[in-house]
């Protein structure tokens, strides 16, 4: 429902069957901070395939991809033994995962999904204008709603999160009931001379205190609401 009211849902599948993969549209492989594959996910296994990876029958895509980047394919051994060099007896270091990995995004910079790719980005930074332009709005911070918009709906949650914990609700107003007859039992029948000024600057004093250390522990919702948000 929130995807169909044009909201973007980001979530994660570990470990996605067949069933679940045939449904994705695009699909992109990073290994290392390198691109090994970026396109549509129905041609990944051509592509691998042109490339010289092979996925065996019966298996899983997403788990052929993984096996393909982390070097424990049958695949990759294969490409191993047919790319493996002359013994001319000096000791080679045994490091297929980056080999493997580098040679994938050396294949992906020179096939035609990465040149598609690039020329797509290249007409969306000319529709941006000129590099000065850019350059302007890249230390210009934006919202997508105004302030008022953004008050209102945390105004809306928090009130929505009283409402859902009332119990602190409720104990706050006994506290401040309390406090309140304490301090009217303390200061009443203050007399109006020079010193029941004095008093009544004092119970300003403690009132106004006690409010700014009460309010302190609101500091802990911006804390846990943090976390929520990273």
């Amino acid at each position: 429902r929130l995807s169909r009211r044009g909201r973007t849902i980001i979530f994660s599948i570990h470990q996605p069957r067949y069933s679940i993969f045939k449904l994705f549209d695009s699909l992109t492989l990073l290994a290392s901070g390198k691109v090994l594959y970026h396109g549509p996910a129905k041609h990944a296994l051509e592509y691998f395939s042109s490339i010289g990876y092979e996925c065996e029958p019966f298996n899983n895509p997403a788990d052929f991809f993984l096996d393909v980047i982390n070097g424990d394919s049958t695949a990759v051994a294969a490409s191993k033994e047919e790319h493996r060099p002359v013994d001319t007896g000096k000791v080679a270091e045994d490091n297929v995962d980056s080999s493997v990995v580098d040679v994938l995004h050396q294949k992906y910079l020179s096939s035609s999904l990465y040149q598609s790719t690039k020329e797509a980005l290249g007409k969306v930074e000319l529709g941006q204008g000129s590099k000065q332009r850019l350059s302007k709005q890249e230390h210009e911070i934006t919202y997508a709603n105004g302030f008022l918009t953004q008050l209102y709906w945390v105004s809306k949650r928090s009130l929505k999160n009283l409402i859902r914990n009332p119990q602190a609700s409720i104990a706050q107003i006994a506290v401040t009931v309390i406090l309140a007859l304490v301090v009217g039992a303390i200061f009443f029948g203050v007399k109006l001379d020079r010193s029941g000024i004095q008093n009544r600057v004092g119970s300003l004093f403690f009132v106004t205190t006690n409010q700014c250390f009460s309010s302190v522990s609101a500091i802990e919702l911006f804390i846990r609401d943090k976390k929520l948000f990273v």
